[in-house]
């Protein structure tokens, strides 16, 4: 299969600051793809969500700098890899926890984290951002939001349980699975989701999708949010995975 990604963040009609950050990486080898894609929410009602939130992803570009050094991507076993994953997440969050304290400041992110090797999924996830996979024929979420909702002032409002930074031992919830051609993972910040409808995502062709028309893609996703009245930082990603025709079919033979 042949992948093709890319991400767009927007600061919105409302907010003074993106508290967002968002990373695409893609590393390839012999025809065969190892890619990262993640989104960071800031924590908004804490203090430098965005500067947690870019901590986490610098951090992420620097982990996957330093796996392409080694990895051989038709080998790799990717469980191996995804362990290697979950231990470096773990010193991520130490990070977040560790500006907390030399700062003196309340701060946070969530984290939602697609990694592909090969014809494999993999999510790691903390927070209320999310990941989707999207197929021919139907879409599902394959993430958890850690959010509870309670009565506050004869208000029901929702409240994240678990971030990054929040406490020095990191709890995430993750997945795996197969990738198929025509598959489409969407992973995005809360302000993209609110107002997502499923004919938003049909609407996305993978027919000749290229970087720059999945970025495009993004952006044109964002638009639509911002028109149906969305106030947040939005933030979204998309990787597509497209079968690759062998010869003799783009010959017709």
């Amino acid at each position: 299969m042949k992948l093709t990604g890319g991400c767009a963040t927007c600061l919105g009609n409302t907010r003074k600051i993106n508290q967002d950050a968002i990373r695409y990486r893609l590393a390839q080898k012999k025809g065969q793809y190892f890619s990262v894609l993640a989104v960071c929410d800031g924590i908004g009602g804490l203090e430098k969500g965005e500067v947690a939130s870019a901590l986490v992803v610098r951090r992420i570009d620097e982990w996957f700098d330093r796996i392409v050094q080694w990895l051989d991507i038709p080998e790799a076993d990717p469980e191996v890899v995804y362990a290697h994953l979950k231990d470096a997440a773990e010193e991520w969050n130490l990070a977040v926890c560790e500006y907390r304290k030399s700062h003196g400041v309340q701060t946070g992110t969530t984290l939602s984290l697609l990694m592909l090797l090969r014809d494999r999924y993999y999510t790691l996830h903390v927070g209320d951002s999310r990941i989707y996979l999207c197929g021919k024929k139907d879409w599902k979420q394959l993430t958890v939001d850690a959010s509870v909702t309670q009565m506050k002032n004869g208000r029901m409002k929702t409240y994240l349980y678990n971030y990054m930074g929040k406490s020095e031992e990191l709890w995430f919830t993750s997945s795996s699975g197969p990738v198929r051609g025509g598959d489409l993972f969407l992973v995005c910040s809360d302000g993209l989701y609110h107002h997502l409808l499923q004919e938003d995502i049909r609407e996305i062709s993978l027919d000749g999708l290229d970087e720059k028309k999945v970025e495009a893609a993004c952006r044109i996703l964002i638009e639509k949010m911002l028109a149906r009245g969305e106030r947040d930082n939005i933030s979204v990603g998309i990787v597509a995975a497209k079968q690759k025709r062998k010869w003799f079919e783009r010959r017709g033979e």
